[in-house]
This record gives structure tokens, C-alpha cells and sequence, in this order.
């Protein structure tokens, strides 16, 4: 039997995100200021800036962190009540990122 490629969709334990281009979906990957509570070795984003316009953030929806090189990053999917937005904090730089309006 002839052996066939690898096919990374063939496995069950990983998952390869597809492109996705939908107009809703807006990359943006800029620099913000944020207001956040750091405790118990947690970050809480309060609110953030972004063009002169300040957002109060009404709920942190999920929270995860990912190792990109020496950087840990933490990144945050939040609800301003209006907008769902991805923003990110690396820890090494000590700077916020504003990553997409979802």
C-alpha cells in the first residue's frame, strides 16, 4: 500500500485555526494604554485607550497566555457593552496591544 502525506488535519489532538477574512472581524495589532489591576499574580483590564477615546471594559470574556520566543503573552477577550475586542499584554515589555475587534 503506498504510503500517503502528512495530513495535520488527521489529527485529533490539534487544531489548526482556518483563515479567517470575514469582514467583521478586524486585525489590528496596535499599541493602547490600559488601566489594570494587578493581584494575586492576575490581571484585571479595567478600561483601555485607543485614539483619544477611553473604553470601560464591562467583562473579560475568556483569558488565555501563549510563549512567543523569551515573551509570554497574555491575552484578553473583552466586552466594552458595545464591542468585543482582543487586546494583549506582554509581559516582558510591559506593553498593551490592541490585536482585533471582533
Amino acid at each position: 500500500m503506498p504510503q500517503q502525506g502528512f495530513n495535520p488535519k488527521a489529527r485529533w489532538d490539534r487544531h489548526i485555526p482556518e483563515q479567517n477574512n470575514s469582514p467583521q472581524e478586524q486585525g489590528l495589532d496596535e499599541k493602547i494604554q490600559v488601566l489594570a489591576w494587578f493581584r494575586s499574580g492576575k490581571i484585571t483590564p479595567c478600561e483601555f485607550i485607543w485614539n483619544n477615546k477611553e473604553y470601560r471594559i464591562k467583562q473579560v470574556t475568556y483569558s488565555w497566555q501563549e510563549r512567543l520566543g523569551r515573551d509570554i503573552i497574555s491575552y484578553f477577550s473583552i466586552d466594552t457593552g458595545n464591542d468585543l475586542y482582543q487586546i494583549s499584554f506582554n509581559n516582558t515589555a510591559f506593553t498593551w496591544r490592541l490585536d482585533k475587534i471582533l
